[in-house]
């Protein structure tokens, strides 16, 4: 299944806070991990989110929200045990992109406080220690996820476990509810060649006042940036190893010697200058200058007259799949030439694609709309209506249910092995 599609029937973890007043974060320690502690603030921020991710009233629901309170603490210190883990393993990800999350992060909380100000008042917390806390989880977010795939990729399901899977559990299963089948070709918001090219003049004129000496890149960089992680510090990205930034940047970066500034560089973030302040073998230290593409309204139109016009082209040629082999910006359905597979339309996460599925006949192509994922035409091969779950008809679909089950047994028990590897003492 593609990531596309995932993104279809998982749930969606957005980061939103649901503000707790000041008064009521009573602070101590909730449990200890190793060397490490977890604070009764720590456990009750992450609580509401969770309590509001779940739509929970906490107020008026005492007792559910302290269930989420030890759903939180188990939470945060199996991310505790997996980090320790990690360290123990020498698994490595990398810190730039935990850096650049949690940015994005912090920057959510504060625009739905109304400032850092508020968000500390809020959470009876200073911003360091806010970006502290979601810094352990975006961070023991990631690990988790590298180990999954590592020790996933090496679970098989054989035919006789899924055989087995349906006979324990086919009194319980529940029915298959009604379903769409589509294809679709996504294209992403992007700026049109006349944005581009403002942006590109805007950042050309602030590299002709650092060449010419009327302004320092440091200063450049704290006032014009729009890397909230490298903006404040002047444009400084530190001492990084090769392979930690997107390639363009990396060989426009790898390319300059000491103290030379680069041309502008596209890349999927905009326009970036870079200046190299220092190479020691295959470690780089620079300092770079981004100006994101801003779309606007008109660029919109663009991306919906490209549709319009691949539509157009489907309808004449009647190949939906070779338009989405060579267009689409979906890559990982790219190649099944904009296949999705079948999604239940009450779970749809992207309620865009339910709304314009139920206006379309089979084989119906759809003209484009607007997700948050960006813009797509799509094809509903058919209409599936709810029916009881079948060995014989819906194999593949046992199949992904025994394999996610037997993955799940296999994470619990690994993380309980971990809980008799470290210290863990539970004071909640």
């Amino acid at each position: 299944m593609s990531k596309f599609s995932k993104l279809l029937i998982a749930s969606v973890l957005l980061v939103g806070a649901l503000f707790l007043p000041a008064q009521q974060l009573v602070d101590g320690i909730a449990a200890i991990v190793g060397e490490n502690i977890i604070l009764y603030s720590e456990m009750n921020q992450y609580a509401f989110e969770i309590a509001q991710q779940n739509g929970i009233d906490v107020y008026n629901n005492p007792e559910a929200f302290n269930t989420i309170q030890q759903d939180a603490l188990r939470d945060l210190v199996n991310s505790k045990i997996i980090i320790l883990q990690a360290e123990a393993d020498s698994v490595e990800i990398n810190e730039r992109n935990v850096e650049m999350t949690t940015d994005q992060q912090v920057q959510q909380y504060i625009e739905m406080a109304g400032s850092e100000e508020m968000l500390e008042m809020y959470f009876d917390t200073p911003l360091k220690k806010i970006r502290e806390m979601l810094y352990e989880r975006v961070k023991s977010s990631m690990i988790s996820q590298q180990l999954q795939s590592e020790k996933f990729s090496k679970i098989k399901i054989s035919r006789p476990e899924v055989i087995d899977f349906f006979n324990t559990n086919k009194d319980s299963l529940p029915d298959l509810p009604e379903r769409i089948d589509v294809d679709h070709i996504l294209i992403t918001e992007k700026p049109s060649p006349g944005s581009k090219q403002n942006t590109l003049k805007m950042i050309n004129k602030v590299r002709d006042e650092i060449i010419a000496g009327t302004l320092s890149f440091e200063d450049a960089a704290f006032e014009y940036s729009q890397d909230p992680g490298s903006a404040e510090d002047g444009g400084d990205l530190g001492f990084v190893p090769k392979g930690t930034f997107v390639n363009e940047f990396e060989k426009a970066a790898f390319a300059l010697m000491p103290g030379e500034i680069s041309e502008p560089i596209e890349t999927q973030f905009g326009y970036h200058i870079i200046q190299m302040i220092e190479i020691r073998g295959e470690l780089i230290h620079a300092r770079h200058i981004l100006f994101s593409i801003q779309t606007t309204e008109s660029d919109n139109q663009y991306v919906i007259n490209i549709l319009s016009t691949l539509r157009d082209s489907i309808l004449e040629s009647g190949d939906f799949e070779y338009f989405a082999r060579k267009y689409s910006e979906d890559p990982d359905v790219k190649m099944n030439g904009g296949h999705l597979g079948e999604f239940a339309i009450e779970t749809l996460q992207i309620p865009e694609f339910g709304e314009v599925s139920e206006t379309l006949e089979e084989n119906e192509i759809s003209e484009p709309f607007i997700s948050p994922y960006g813009f797509h035409i799509l094809r509903l091969n058919k209409h599936i209506g709810a029916e009881k779950i079948s060995l014989k008809k819906h194999y593949p679909i046992l199949e992904n249910m025994s394999l996610n089950q037997k993955q799940s047994a296999f994470w619990e028990n690994w993380m309980e092995s971990l809980y008799g590897k470290y210290y863990v003492e539970i004071k909640f």
